[in-house]
Protein backbone atom coordinates (compact mmCIF):
# COMPACT_ATOMS: atom_id res chain seq x y z
CA UNK A 1 0.00 0.00 0.00
CA UNK A 2 2.67 2.57 1.39
CA UNK A 3 4.87 1.54 -2.24
CA UNK A 4 1.37 2.44 -4.21
CA UNK A 5 0.84 5.79 -2.30
CA UNK A 6 4.60 6.56 -3.38
CA UNK A 7 3.86 5.89 -6.59
CA UNK A 8 1.02 8.16 -7.03
CA UNK A 9 2.67 10.88 -5.09
CA UNK A 10 5.44 10.55 -7.76
CA UNK A 11 2.84 10.91 -10.67
CA UNK A 12 1.63 13.59 -9.31
CA UNK A 13 4.59 15.72 -8.64
CA UNK A 14 5.56 14.75 -12.48
CA UNK A 15 2.36 16.72 -13.60
CA UNK A 16 2.42 19.21 -11.53
CA UNK A 17 5.94 19.56 -13.12
CA UNK A 18 4.98 18.97 -16.87
CA UNK A 19 1.59 22.02 -16.31
CA UNK A 20 4.84 24.06 -15.13
CA UNK A 21 6.90 23.58 -18.14
CA UNK A 22 3.81 23.83 -20.14
CA UNK A 23 2.59 27.00 -18.93
CA UNK A 24 6.09 28.51 -18.64
CA UNK A 25 6.78 27.60 -22.43
CA UNK A 26 3.48 29.37 -23.57
CA UNK A 27 3.60 32.25 -20.98
CA UNK A 28 7.30 32.69 -23.33
CA UNK A 29 6.10 32.26 -26.37
CA UNK A 30 3.02 35.14 -25.50
CA UNK A 31 5.80 37.17 -24.59
CA UNK A 32 7.90 36.87 -28.06
CA UNK A 33 4.88 37.46 -29.65
CA UNK A 34 4.13 40.49 -27.71
CA UNK A 35 8.23 41.78 -28.85
CA UNK A 36 7.51 40.68 -31.95
CA UNK A 37 4.21 42.83 -32.87
CA UNK A 38 5.64 45.59 -30.89
CA UNK A 39 9.15 45.72 -33.28
CA UNK A 40 6.86 45.77 -36.29
CA UNK A 41 4.63 48.40 -35.01
CA UNK A 42 7.88 50.39 -34.41
CA UNK A 43 9.18 49.48 -38.02
CA UNK A 44 5.95 50.43 -39.75
CA UNK A 45 5.87 53.73 -37.69
CA UNK A 46 9.92 54.10 -38.97
CA UNK A 47 8.87 53.25 -42.42
CA UNK A 48 5.68 55.12 -42.56
CA UNK A 49 7.82 58.61 -41.35
CA UNK A 50 9.97 58.06 -44.08
CA UNK A 51 7.45 57.95 -46.40
CA UNK A 52 7.66 54.68 -47.14
CA UNK A 53 5.22 51.60 -46.66
CA UNK A 54 5.69 48.30 -45.08
CA UNK A 55 2.87 45.19 -45.07
CA UNK A 56 3.49 44.34 -41.13
CA UNK A 57 2.95 40.91 -42.67
CA UNK A 58 6.15 41.57 -44.92
CA UNK A 59 8.31 40.48 -41.98
CA UNK A 60 9.37 36.93 -41.44
CA UNK A 61 9.80 35.36 -38.28
CA UNK A 62 12.10 32.73 -39.38
CA UNK A 63 15.46 32.44 -38.24
CA UNK A 64 18.69 32.37 -40.59
CA UNK A 65 20.79 28.97 -41.40
CA UNK A 66 24.26 28.71 -40.24
CA UNK A 67 26.74 30.00 -43.12
CA UNK A 68 28.40 27.03 -45.28
CA UNK A 69 31.79 26.13 -46.47
CA UNK A 70 31.56 24.58 -49.63
CA UNK A 71 34.41 22.21 -50.91
CA UNK A 72 34.75 21.43 -54.40
CA UNK A 73 32.90 18.25 -55.63
CA UNK A 74 34.81 16.78 -58.63
CA UNK A 75 32.28 13.78 -59.15
CA UNK A 76 29.10 16.73 -59.53
CA UNK A 77 31.33 18.07 -62.00
CA UNK A 78 32.18 14.86 -64.02
CA UNK A 79 28.22 14.12 -63.95
CA UNK A 80 27.45 17.57 -65.14
CA UNK A 81 30.14 16.97 -67.98
CA UNK A 82 28.30 13.78 -68.47
CA UNK A 83 24.94 15.62 -69.14
CA UNK A 84 25.63 17.77 -71.51
CA UNK A 85 28.63 16.27 -73.38
CA UNK A 86 27.84 12.56 -73.49
CA UNK A 87 29.12 10.02 -71.71
CA UNK A 88 32.47 9.51 -70.69
CA UNK A 89 34.20 12.74 -71.76
CA UNK A 90 37.99 13.11 -72.85
CA UNK A 91 39.16 15.05 -68.94
CA UNK A 92 42.17 17.21 -68.86
CA UNK A 93 43.37 18.82 -65.70
CA UNK A 94 44.90 22.23 -67.16
CA UNK A 95 46.17 23.38 -63.93
CA UNK A 96 45.40 26.83 -61.64
CA UNK A 97 41.93 24.67 -61.18
CA UNK A 98 40.52 24.14 -64.36
CA UNK A 99 39.70 20.96 -65.97
CA UNK A 100 38.54 21.07 -69.40
CA UNK A 101 36.21 17.89 -70.82
CA UNK A 102 35.73 16.97 -74.08
CA UNK A 103 32.92 15.14 -75.81
CA UNK A 104 30.82 14.07 -78.82
CA UNK A 105 28.42 17.34 -78.11
CA UNK A 106 31.15 19.73 -77.62
CA UNK A 107 33.28 20.91 -74.80
CA UNK A 108 32.88 22.15 -71.15
CA UNK A 109 35.65 23.93 -68.79
CA UNK A 110 35.26 23.14 -64.44
CA UNK A 111 37.32 26.07 -62.75
CA UNK A 112 37.72 25.77 -59.01
CA UNK A 113 35.23 28.14 -57.85
CA UNK A 114 32.27 26.70 -58.93
CA UNK A 115 31.67 28.34 -62.49
CA UNK A 116 31.91 26.78 -65.74
CA UNK A 117 31.38 27.03 -69.34
CA UNK A 118 30.17 24.61 -72.49
CA UNK A 119 29.76 24.92 -76.08
CA UNK A 120 28.77 22.83 -78.53
CA UNK A 121 25.89 21.37 -79.82
CA UNK A 122 23.51 20.13 -76.75
CA UNK A 123 20.41 19.13 -77.38
CA UNK A 124 18.66 19.77 -80.93
CA UNK A 125 15.10 17.63 -80.61
CA UNK A 126 13.74 19.06 -77.30
CA UNK A 127 16.12 22.01 -76.07
CA UNK A 128 13.67 23.44 -73.48
CA UNK A 129 13.00 20.00 -71.18
CA UNK A 130 16.47 19.46 -71.79
CA UNK A 131 17.53 22.55 -70.24
CA UNK A 132 14.66 22.11 -67.14
CA UNK A 133 16.34 18.42 -66.59
CA UNK A 134 19.88 19.86 -65.99
CA UNK A 135 18.32 22.50 -63.85
CA UNK A 136 16.43 19.54 -62.08
CA UNK A 137 19.37 17.29 -61.56
CA UNK A 138 21.86 20.00 -60.79
CA UNK A 139 19.43 22.34 -57.40
CA UNK A 140 18.64 25.00 -59.92
CA UNK A 141 15.07 26.23 -59.73
CA UNK A 142 12.60 25.99 -63.12
CA UNK A 143 13.54 28.55 -65.23
CA UNK A 144 10.54 29.88 -67.14
CA UNK A 145 11.46 29.43 -70.96
CA UNK A 146 9.38 31.01 -74.26
CA UNK A 147 11.45 30.52 -77.50
CA UNK A 148 11.49 33.42 -80.23
CA UNK A 149 9.06 32.20 -83.58
CA UNK A 150 12.73 31.10 -85.19
CA UNK A 151 12.92 29.30 -81.99
CA UNK A 152 15.94 31.29 -79.96
CA UNK A 153 16.17 32.72 -76.76
CA UNK A 154 18.78 33.13 -73.47
CA UNK A 155 17.17 31.75 -70.09
CA UNK A 156 18.53 31.89 -66.62
CA UNK A 157 17.29 30.07 -63.32
CA UNK A 158 19.11 30.16 -60.13
CA UNK A 159 20.73 28.22 -58.08
CA UNK A 160 19.55 26.42 -54.82
CA UNK A 161 21.19 25.07 -51.89
CA UNK A 162 19.24 23.47 -48.65
CA UNK A 163 15.74 24.52 -50.30
CA UNK A 164 16.87 28.34 -50.31
CA UNK A 165 17.60 30.18 -53.50
CA UNK A 166 21.50 31.44 -53.84
CA UNK A 167 20.26 34.99 -55.23
CA UNK A 168 24.21 35.36 -56.97
CA UNK A 169 23.96 31.99 -58.25
CA UNK A 170 22.88 30.93 -61.47
CA UNK A 171 23.05 28.82 -64.81
CA UNK A 172 22.33 30.41 -68.46
CA UNK A 173 21.15 28.50 -71.28
CA UNK A 174 21.78 29.76 -75.04
CA UNK A 175 19.52 28.17 -77.91
CA UNK A 176 19.72 29.45 -81.25
CA UNK A 177 17.09 28.07 -83.89
CA UNK A 178 15.66 24.97 -81.74
CA UNK A 179 19.38 23.92 -80.74
CA UNK A 180 21.30 24.25 -77.48
CA UNK A 181 24.34 25.96 -78.06
CA UNK A 182 25.67 27.28 -74.53
CA UNK A 183 25.85 26.53 -71.09
CA UNK A 184 27.52 28.66 -68.39
CA UNK A 185 26.89 29.53 -64.93
CA UNK A 186 27.83 28.44 -61.33
CA UNK A 187 27.86 24.61 -60.77
CA UNK A 188 27.68 24.72 -56.40
CA UNK A 189 28.07 21.22 -53.92
CA UNK A 190 25.14 19.67 -52.20
CA UNK A 191 26.68 19.60 -49.28
CA UNK A 192 28.89 21.63 -47.38
CA UNK A 193 30.11 22.53 -43.88
CA UNK A 194 28.06 24.63 -41.26
CA UNK A 195 30.37 27.93 -40.64
CA UNK A 196 28.53 29.70 -37.51
CA UNK A 197 28.73 33.50 -37.79
CA UNK A 198 27.79 34.69 -34.69
CA UNK A 199 24.47 36.23 -33.64
CA UNK A 200 22.91 36.70 -37.28
CA UNK A 201 19.97 39.05 -37.94
CA UNK A 202 16.36 39.20 -37.96
CA UNK A 203 14.25 39.98 -40.50
CA UNK A 204 13.37 43.31 -38.49
CA UNK A 205 17.19 43.70 -38.33
CA UNK A 206 17.92 43.56 -41.69
CA UNK A 207 14.43 46.03 -42.45
CA UNK A 208 16.50 48.04 -40.23
CA UNK A 209 20.08 48.14 -41.92
CA UNK A 210 18.00 48.41 -45.43
CA UNK A 211 16.44 51.59 -44.04
CA UNK A 212 19.65 53.15 -42.69
CA UNK A 213 21.10 52.27 -46.42
CA UNK A 214 18.24 54.13 -48.06
CA UNK A 215 18.40 57.07 -45.76
CA UNK A 216 22.16 57.57 -46.97
CA UNK A 217 22.21 56.63 -50.62
CA UNK A 218 18.35 58.14 -51.24
CA UNK A 219 17.49 54.57 -52.45
CA UNK A 220 14.13 54.81 -54.68
CA UNK A 221 11.60 52.64 -53.41
CA UNK A 222 8.39 53.33 -51.67
CA UNK A 223 6.95 49.81 -50.67
CA UNK A 224 8.24 46.84 -49.03
CA UNK A 225 6.32 43.70 -49.99
CA UNK A 226 8.24 40.70 -48.58
CA UNK A 227 11.37 39.29 -46.82
CA UNK A 228 12.30 35.85 -47.10
CA UNK A 229 15.84 34.36 -46.09
CA UNK A 230 18.18 32.99 -49.09
CA UNK A 231 22.14 32.56 -49.71
CA UNK A 232 24.90 34.77 -51.06
CA UNK A 233 27.86 33.24 -52.95
CA UNK A 234 31.20 34.25 -51.57
CA UNK A 235 34.19 32.93 -53.44
CA UNK A 236 37.41 33.68 -52.72
CA UNK A 237 40.33 32.06 -55.26
CA UNK A 238 38.82 28.52 -55.22
CA UNK A 239 37.53 28.76 -51.44
CA UNK A 240 33.56 28.93 -51.89
CA UNK A 241 30.87 29.99 -49.29
CA UNK A 242 27.53 30.82 -48.59
CA UNK A 243 26.66 33.61 -46.09
CA UNK A 244 22.57 33.77 -45.31
CA UNK A 245 21.32 36.67 -46.37
CA UNK A 246 17.63 38.43 -45.95
CA UNK A 247 16.19 39.76 -49.35
CA UNK A 248 14.11 41.98 -49.04
CA UNK A 249 11.38 42.42 -52.02
CA UNK A 250 10.20 46.38 -52.87
CA UNK A 251 8.51 48.20 -55.34
CA UNK A 252 11.62 48.95 -57.80
CA UNK A 253 13.68 46.05 -57.08
CA UNK A 254 15.09 43.37 -54.21
CA UNK A 255 17.95 44.14 -51.94
CA UNK A 256 20.14 41.71 -49.96
CA UNK A 257 21.24 41.82 -46.53
CA UNK A 258 23.89 39.82 -45.05
CA UNK A 259 22.79 38.24 -41.97
CA UNK A 260 26.38 38.53 -39.74
CA UNK A 261 27.56 42.09 -41.35
CA UNK A 262 24.27 44.12 -42.17
CA UNK A 263 25.94 44.97 -45.58
CA UNK A 264 23.39 46.03 -48.07
CA UNK A 265 23.47 44.89 -51.98
CA UNK A 266 21.22 44.94 -55.18
CA UNK A 267 21.07 43.73 -58.47
CA UNK A 268 20.11 46.68 -60.59
CA UNK A 269 16.30 45.24 -60.84
CA UNK A 270 17.08 41.99 -61.94
CA UNK A 271 14.96 39.71 -59.17
CA UNK A 272 16.16 36.08 -59.38
CA UNK A 273 14.37 33.12 -59.12
CA UNK A 274 11.60 33.99 -60.98
CA UNK A 275 13.25 32.47 -64.18
CA UNK A 276 12.69 34.31 -68.09
CA UNK A 277 14.45 35.32 -70.63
Amino acid sequence: MERFRLKNIIIFILVLMNGFLLASVAQRRAAEQDAFHRTAEQLVALFQADGMALDPHAISRDSPPDGVTLSRDVELEEKAASFLLGADPAVTDQGGGIVHYAGAAGEAFFRAGGSFEASGTFEEEDPLDFCRDFCRSFSYEAPQMELDEDGSGVFTAGALFGGLPVFNCTVSFTIEQGVLIAVRGTLLPKSGTAAPGGQPLSAAGALGAFQRMRRENAAVASTVTDTRLCYELQTSGGAMSLAPVWRIVTDTEDYYVNCFTGAVSALGGVRPGEGGA
